[in-house]
């Protein structure tokens, strides 16, 4: 596996490379991967898609906070009890520290019986995806296989080695303790971190374009010369096509 380097830096999205990628590819670990690749200094394609699936969400996260300056990102649930909905801020801090763990697995099944595996990894992410199981009880046990080290997988024991890989390694599959405020009644919600990263740097691109179209519009720059300008010097030109209207 490719080493982590002890610091990546990590630049804002929103270079003229960024607006080519496609985020409704629904090939997400092509996409992330590509984002990555992109935006990350001092890696290439094959560093992303052999790093953990949690560092790579911790990467993108860092990547919306480089760009959005922000230290938290918002999210909405509904309670499963009085069906209110509700919104709830998750920091990301201690995400990225979470991210930070090594090495392999070790869940033990029963007093003789031992299972040792590995960290899921990008590259899984594309084999699974690629290998297309028809049931979720397929794609289970396609995921457990590929992860094994040592000792054997049986069928009953598949639910309480997914959630071992959950508890070890939180972003693979992040689910938050919230408080309904309307009802008091406590839940589990599900948080999918790779898409609302996602989300953000989507907004993001779409922006871009509208900044690109005005100012082209207007002035005839090309998406170069619009993206080489600052972000407050493009904000002032929009507010002049804005007040001019």
């Amino acid at each position: 596996m490719h080493q982590l380097p002890s610091r990546i830096s990590m630049r804002p999205f929103g270079e003229l490379a960024d607006l080519d990628l496609d985020f409704a590819d629904r090939d997400r670990p092509g996409l992330v991967t590509a984002l990555l690749t992109q935006c990350a200094s001092g890696t290439d394609i094959g560093f992303w898609w052999a790093q953990p699936v949690s560092r790579r969400s911790a990467a993108l996260l860092r990547l919306v906070a480089a760009t959005d300056g922000v230290h938290s990102l918002p999210f909405s649930a509904r309670c499963p009890a009085c069906n209110e909905v509700f919104e709830f801020e998750l920091q990301l801090a201690p995400l990225l520290g979470t991210a930070e763990a090594e090495g392999p697995i070790q869940v033990s099944l029963g007093p003789d019986s031992q299972v040792t595996l590995r960290r899921p990894t990008g590259e899984d992410l594309r084999n699974w995806r690629q290998a297309r199981p028809g049931t979720p009880d397929v794609a289970r046990r396609l995921m457990l296989d590929s992860l094994l080290l040592a000792g054997q997988v049986r069928p009953e024991d598949e639910a309480q080695l997914s959630a071992a890989i959950a508890e070890a390694d939180p972003l693979v599959a992040l689910a938050v303790g919230c408080n309904c405020p309307a009802c008091g009644a406590d839940s589990e919600v599900p948080i999918d971190l790779d898409d609302a990263a996602l989300a953000r740097l989507n907004a993001r691109q779409r922006a871009l374009l509208r900044d690109v179209h005005d100012l082209a519009s207007r002035y005839g720059w090309s998406e170069a010369q619009v993206l080489a300008l600052t972000p407050a010097r493009r904000a002032q030109y929009l507010a002049l096509i804005e007040a001019s209207r």
